[in-house]
Formats: structure tokens, C-alpha cells, sequence
């Protein structure tokens, strides 16, 4: 009995260790041809993919060069900007597909003499359809017309078309071939499908073992999943602006708070799957729609769009939208992601702006109106004054004794003083009154016409001036030559007493590093002219109210004049969007630093150019 079961454990034993040994030499025999066909198939079906790729890297340069040609005419025919970025994104289309083509056929030496065969086509292709936009920009639809019209242009696509369709011809020859092989392979490992069914048992231990294991992985990343969900739907409900993502068909996907609390609702569920339509009236929910599939359809985002909203109470309300698509990965689009802000307070602060600027603006006409009237009329009692003053002078002067005319001398130094002054209110009133039109102003004649105009005072003073290279902007001719007239006259009349008066200009043209400017912007090309001089200076304390009107820091016994030089200077710079600042230390002259722009950024207003 013993013997029988040692025999038939034995036995039992012998034919698991057969059974063992059979099936792992089975497994071993289709594990090899399995892997040799499995090899062969994955080698076929990757020649076969690249050839797919070589295919559609082929369509997809002919499709951009026809994005090319339509975005050219479209462009050409409508001069619309959408068209013009077509254009020239399909450009860098043909430029990376070609590119990638290239690279895919590398090992193809036929079919890259054909790449290198189509390059000097496309070349020319591209170059024609620029010089058609170039035409175009410029605004001579007969020459656009024209250059279209060329039939060489037909003769080189047909070209393009024809190398191409050789190259297509040759690349599906290839994945026929291919594909016939894959398909040889497949039949052959169909084959082997009846020895690997034996080893069933043994995949589906581990295919369990292996579920298992991806259940609790996939536990983990729905747990870390909900976590994220719960952190972005915290950060969107602490932001203010409303948000709202939108599948393809309009319906809400996620929503934040305050979309929730402008629409009244109490949870997140009682948006999901609605559209504007349950929620707007009909006309509005159609203009969301036709913006949403717009930005679906063509993936060209709606950027900052203003709508005035009634709401229940009659206020008018402003919100600003921006549509942008929801990608799911190159080329795909699953929905939009809107945004709005409300933006009524900005809305209504720049209503009160405009209704300030308007009233400002004619307080200014009124003023200037009152100066130059004001100015005028007193033009005449003055002249009468220094008339009858010097007829009395003339004819009573021997009559009148020393103090008499002493009196008189005074009377009529009051006189031209006061007149003085009333030119120079009027000239200083005239800066935007009788302003003329930006032009090209080259200052380096214009220096030196005014000081031609002063050359005697010059000579008087015993003065040197030294002019650097000016160069040319934009600025009105006559103002500039009044602006270098009182910064010299500044100069010769605060000279040091016993010195002979020095001073330099020079100017550079450079990109503005500092802060915006009225007139132009951080980066833009503006002019500095520098302006020294070696005269008494001042202290820099008084560095901003020299260019005040009246301001005057020396008596006039000291040194002559109405104290608007300088302040007509500064207006005359505020106009064009400039600016100028004064450096100086008594006793050791003063530096005069204007910064003007380059090109005009400022639009003169209708009381400037009448």
C-alpha cells in the first residue's frame, strides 16, 4: 500500500513535473515565435505609422501652403487683419512641416531629392504671396489686382502639386507594401492564438494580481484628483470675476461663486448642464452662443468685450468678457473658458473723466480767450499813457521842474514795464492759441537761426556758445525756436559778474528708460537736449518754481525782466508731451535737461489748431 502510494505520488509527482515541463516549454516555444512575429508585426506597423506620418506631414504642407494663398488673397481682397494672421501663421505651418517631412524621409534618399526638388518652389511661392501683402499694405488694390492676376503664379503650384503628388504616389506605394506585411504577420500570429489559450489560467492570476494593483493606484489618484478639484474650486470661488467653463454645446461645466450669486443660486448642481438660454432672455443667450461657437469653431479667442447690462432696478451695469478656448491637447478644443469682470465703477469714473476734461477744457478756451482779450485791450490805454507821457515830456518837460520830471520818467517806466508784461502774457496765452501743426523740425538749424537773431546781444556779453549735432522731431518749428530763444536769453542774463557768459547745447536721440512721459512711453525714442550754462545759479530748492509764472528770485533793480521766460518754456514742453527739469548750485551755473518725443504721441484738441 505504501509502495502503491510512493508509486502513485511518484507518478502524480512525475506528470506535474511533466506537465510543468511541457507547459514551460510550450510557453517557452510561443513565447519565442510569438516575441519573432510580435517583432517582425511591431517593425512593419512602425514603418507603416511612419509612413502614415510621412503622408500626413505631405497633406498637411499642402494645406498650409493653401492657408498661405487664402490668408495672401483673402487679405489682398479684404485687407481684414484676421486674414493677414492666417498668413502669416500658416507660413511657420510650411516652415516646421516641411521641416518635419524632411526629417522623416531622411533615410529616403529618393524621396528627399523630391523635398529638395519642391523647396526652391515653395521659396518662390511664399515670396510671391508676401510681395502681394507687401502691395496690399501699401494700398494700390490695382497693383494687388494685378500681381494676383499672374498666371506664373497657377504654373508654380501646379509644379509644387506635381512633385508632391510623386512623393504621395511613392510614400503609399510603401505603406501598401507594408501594410500587406503587417497583415501576413497577423495571420501568422492568429496561429499561435490556440497555444496561448493554455496559459489563460496563468494570465488571468496575473491579470487579477495586476487589477489589483491598478484599483488601488487608481484610489489613489481619484482621492489625489478630488483633492486638486476641491483646491481649484476653492481658488475659484475666491476670486471676484465671475468664471464659467462651457462644453462645445454651450452647457455649464464648472462654474465659481460669483457666477452663482449674480445668477441667484444656492449650489453648484443647479448649473451644471444649463445654458444661458435658462437663464437670459433669448436675444442675449443667442449673441453668447454665436461668440461661444466662434471661439470653438475657429479657436480665436474673444478678448475684453464691454456690454451694457439693465439690471432689474433700471442701473445701467458694464461688465468686460474675455472667451478663451478650453484645449484639450494640440489641435483639440472641448469648450470655453469665459471670464467677465464687472467694470461699472471704471465705466462711470471714466464718464466723470470725460465730463471733467470737457468743463477743463473749456475753462482753458475761456481763459485763453479772456487772456488774449484781456491782453489786447490793455494794450491800448498803455499806448496812450506813453503817447501823453511824452508829449508832456516834449512839450512841458522845462515846465514841470526836477521832480516833476523825475514823476514822469516814472510814469513811463511803469508804463513799458506793464506793457512788457502784457506781451509776455499774451505770447505765453499763444502757446496753444495760435500753436501751429507738428511737422519734422530740424534743430540744428533752428539753434542756429536764433542765434543769428541774438548775435549782438552775444557779442555784448562777450558770450560763447557751443552747439553739438541737434538732430530732427517732430514739434512745432516756431515754439522750438521760441524755447532756445529764453533758455539762452536765461543763460546771457543770470551771467556771474566780471564773467564772461559760457554755454553748451547738445542733444541725443534715445530710448526712454525712466518712467512714461506725457508724449511717449517707457522704450519709445525721445530727444534730450541739455542746455549748461556758467552763470549765478540758484539754490535747487527753487528748482520748481523758476519755471512758475512771476516767480522771480532776484529783484528786478538786479536783474531785468517779467519772470515768464521760463514758465513759457515749460508750457511750450508740456505741449509736446515733454518734460524739463533744472539742475544748478549757486555760483555755479545751472543745467536746463528737456526731454521731448521723438514722434508725436499727442493728438492736439480743436482749441489748439484753430
Amino acid at each position: 500500500m505504501f509502495e502503491s502510494n510512493r508509486s502513485t505520488h511518484f507518478a502524480i509527482r512525475r506528470k506535474v513535473l511533466l506537465g510543468f515541463g511541457v507547459a514551460l516549454l510550450t510557453i517557452a516555444l510561443v513565447g519565442m515565435f510569438s516575441f519573432r512575429i510580435s517583432q517582425s508585426l511591431w517593425q512593419t506597423l512602425q514603418d507603416a505609422a511612419h509612413t502614415r506620418m510621412v503622408i500626413e506631414k505631405q497633406s498637411q504642407l499642402l494645406g498650409y501652403l493653401l492657408e498661405v494663398e487664402s490668408g495672401a488673397r483673402g487679405y489682398a481682397a479684404s485687407g481684414s487683419e484676421n486674414f493677414l494672421r492666417l498668413f502669416e501663421r500658416s507660413q511657420n505651418g510650411v516652415v516646421s512641416s516641411y521641416n518635419a517631412l524632411k526629417k522623416l524621409v531622411s533615410n529616403d534618399a529618393k524621396q528627399g531629392e523630391r523635398l529638395a526638388q519642391v523647396k526652391p518652389l515653395i521659396r518662390q511661392k511664399l515670396e510671391f504671396l508676401k510681395l502681394g501683402v507687401d502691395i496690399r499694405l501699401t494700398g494700390d488694390p490695382a497693383a494687388v489686382a494685378q500681381h494676383f492676376s499672374a498666371s506664373s503664379d497657377m504654373e508654380l503650384m501646379d509644379q509644387i502639386r506635381a512633385v508632391m503628388a510623386d512623393f504621395q504616389k511613392h510614400e503609399q506605394g510603401l505603406l501598401d507594401e507594408r501594410t500587406r506585411r503587417s497583415q501576413d504577420f497577423s495571420s501568422a500570429a492568429s496561429h499561435i492564438l490556440g497555444v496561448a489559450a493554455s496559459l489563460c489560467f496563468l494570465l488571468l492570476f496575473v491579470a487579477g494580481w495586476m487589477t489589483l494593483r491598478d484599483i488601488k493606484v487608481r484610489r489613489l489618484s481619484e482621492e489625489r484628483l478630488s483633492i486638486e478639484r476641491s483646491l481649484l474650486s476653492s481658488v475659484m470661488d475666491a476670486i471676484p470675476d465671475i468664471i464659467l467653463v462651457k462644453d462645445r454645446a454651450g452647457h455649464c461645466v464648472v462654474n465659481n461663486r460669483a457666477h452663482r450669486e449674480i445668477l441667484n443660486l444656492q449650489g453648484v448642481s443647479e448649473m451644471e448642464g444649463r445654458s444661458s438660454y435658462d437663464f437670459f432672455p433669448e436675444s442675449l443667450a443667442q449673441q453668447f452662443r454665436e461668440e461661444d461657437k466662434f471661439v470653438v469653431e475657429t479657436g480665436i479667442p474673444i478678448l475684453n468685450r464691454e456690454r451694457g447690462h439693465t439690471d432689474e432696478d433700471g442701473k445701467l451695469l458694464w461688465f468686460s468678457t474675455t472667451k478663451v478656448p478650453l484645449r484639450s491637447g494640440p489641435g483639440g478644443i472641448d469648450g470655453v473658458v469665459c471670464v467677465t469682470t464687472d467694470i461699472t465703477e471704471r465705466k462711470e469714473a471714466e464718464d466723470e473723466l470725460r465730463l471733467t476734461a470737457a468743463q477743463l477744457a473749456r475753462s482753458n478756451r475761456e481763459l485763453q480767450d479772456f487772456a488774449s482779450v484781456a491782453s489786447h485791450d490793455l494794450q491800448e490805454p498803455l499806448r496812450k499813457i506813453l503817447a501823453f507821457s511824452d508829449r508832456l515830456r516834449i512839450k512841458c518837460g522845462d515846465g514841470l521842474g526836477e521832480n516833476g520830471r523825475d514823476y514822469l520818467e516814472r510814469v513811463m517806466n511803469a508804463a513799458r514795464r506793464m506793457q512788457t508784461l502784457i506781451q509776455d502774457l499774451l505770447t505765453l496765452a499763444q502757446v496753444t492759441s495760435r500753436a501751429q501743426p507738428f511737422a519734422l523740425v530740424d534743430l540744428h538749424k533752428t539753434v542756429n537761426e536764433v542765434l543769428s537773431d541774438m548775435e549782438v546781444r552775444i557779442e555784448q556779453n562777450s558770450a560763447r556758445i557751443e552747439v553739438g549735432r541737434m538732430p530732427a522731431i517732430h514739434a512745432d518749428a516756431l515754439q522750438m525756436r521760441q524755447l532756445f530763444q529764453n533758455l539762452l536769453s536765461n543763460a546771457l542774463k543770470f551771467q556771474r559778474p566780471g564773467v564772461p557768459p559760457e554755454v553748451s547745447i547738445a542733444a541725443r536721440m534715445m530710448p526712454l528708460t525712466g518712467p512714461p512721459i506725457s508724449g511717449a512711453m517707457t522704450g519709445d525714442e525721445v530727444c534730450q537736449i541739455v542746455v549748461a550754462d556758467n552763470g549765478i545759479g540758484f539754490e535747487p530748492r527753487f528748482a520748481e518754481r523758476i519755471f512758475q509764472v512771476f516767480q522771480r528770485l532776484h529783484g528786478r533793480n538786479e536783474y531785468e525782466g517779467t519772470g515768464i521766460g521760463l514758465a513759457l518754456v515749460r508750457k511750450i514742453i508740456d505741449r509736446h508731451g515733454g518734460q524739463i527739469t533744472a539742475k544748478s548750485t549757486p555760483d555755479m551755473g545751472a543745467t536746463f535737461i528737456v526731454t521731448l518725443p521723438a514722434r508725436q504721441r499727442m493728438r492736439e484738441t480743436p482749441d489748439e489748431t484753430r
